[in-house]
């Protein structure tokens, strides 16, 4: 805690994680898209795949992590998997690993439970496993506790390669998922464990961040992958969500490359993160500091003055377009340079004067660019 700044933590975060993703600032207009958003993936059982774009900086990975906090407040009806597309995938099968990786296993094994509670035989061959037996030992394997069992399961589920005949054996499986049309089988098995007697409706919500990395690879591996995508939309027209997010702001790049299959049946209405103007970078800088006090004493801006936190964002706003990160990044620098010249525990008000001094220096930021 941070007393004398009147802060309970540091509110200057550039990298996102799942506690600051928590924190919401400024941007209400698109706050209340998420929670709209929000609102219609619990209504309607519909599968739906929506496309979200930004240049860096512009907060669309926090945007995801905080969709993925709201999805957890939904009480079942919403499980988030927050993924980041591979630096080189070569096949849909790599893009399979990383979705499944971060699966809730705990809460997959308890829907299990769930569904042997209202089967007579075995779960192995309820019909939501026809076409991926292999799931429900898996499954069924990490809930024992035993070591081995439980590593060996969870590389069978995430189709990790090196897993040997024992392996098998400890697991109770017969096959490997090593094709598209494994990973979309055992993942479509999934969904629907996921989904089992959910009421009124229960969904996977997949969130695959930096998609635009598949403009990187040669056309028949972004075909292979946009096709594995599609293929898995398809195969479950309701119980799930695909949001696939792009590190650009103009849309005819993420329209370039998404397939034909895919835009078609993205949502009409996208999740687009603008720039923001000196008047939203004021509220955001407002919205940021009053999620983090320890007492409210009507100093919205302290430890900067307002007219220090309007120099601040004047002076970026010279030769960079404003967005959170940078925000962030210029604030961060003159707090901790005033924080160290004022001595532990104690700071003056920031003002006009220690903006400018600060930033003085024209090659802080030379690598920031827009």
């Amino acid at each position: 805690m941070y007393e004398y700044l009147n802060l309970k933590a540091w509110p200057f975060q550039t990298v996102p994680d799942d506690d600051f993703a928590q924190i919401w600032a400024g941007r209400q207009q698109t706050k209340k898209e998420l929670e709209h958003l929000i609102w219609r993936m619990q209504f309607a059982p519909k599968s739906n795949l929506h496309l979200v774009w930004a240049n860096l900086g512009m907060g669309k990975t926090h945007t995801l992590l905080h969709i993925q906090h709201l999805c957890k407040h939904t009480k079942g009806k919403l499980v988030p998997a927050y993924a980041v597309m591979p630096n080189n995938p070569g096949n849909f099968l790599d893009i399979y690993r990383v979705i499944v990786s971060n699966l809730p296993f705990d809460y997959l094994g308890d829907q299990l439970v769930k569904v042997g509670n209202d089967s007579s035989g075995s779960v192995a061959l309820h019909p939501l496993f026809s076409k991926s037996p292999g799931v429900v030992n898996a499954l069924l394997a990490m809930r024992t506790g035993d070591l081995e069992r439980v590593i060996a399961a969870q590389q069978w589920l995430r189709a990790q390669p090196g897993l040997t005949a024992k392996d098998l054996r400890t697991v109770s499986v017969t096959y490997r998922i090593k094709t598209t049309e494994d990973a979309i089988s055992a993942l479509t098995a999934l969904i629907k464990l996921i989904t089992y007697k959910v009421m009124p409706v229960g969904k996977l919500v997949i969130m695959l961040d930096e998609y635009q990395r598949i403009g990187e690879l040669k056309q028949s591996v972004r075909v292979s992958i946009n096709a594995g995508i599609h293929t898995l939309y398809n195969a479950n027209p309701t119980g799930l969500e695909i949001l696939l997010s792009f590190s650009f702001g103009n849309q005819d790049n993420v329209a370039y490359l998404v397939s034909n299959e895919l835009k078609s049946r993205a949502e009409l209405q996208s999740i687009k993160l603008d720039v923001l103007n000196e008047d939203e970078a004021i509220e955001f800088l407002r919205d940021l500091l009053a999620q983090f006090r320890v007492k409210d004493d009507g100093r919205w801006a302290f430890p900067f003055s307002p007219e220090a936190v309007k120099e601040l964002i004047t002076r970026i706003s010279r030769d960079k377009t404003l967005t959170p990160r940078r925000l962030m990044l210029y604030a961060n620098h003159v707090l901790l340079e005033k924080v160290s010249s004022s001595g532990p525990n104690q700071i003056d008000e920031i003002g006009v004067l220690d903006i400018k001094e600060i930033l003085s220096d024209t090659k802080l930021g030379i690598l920031d660019l827009d």
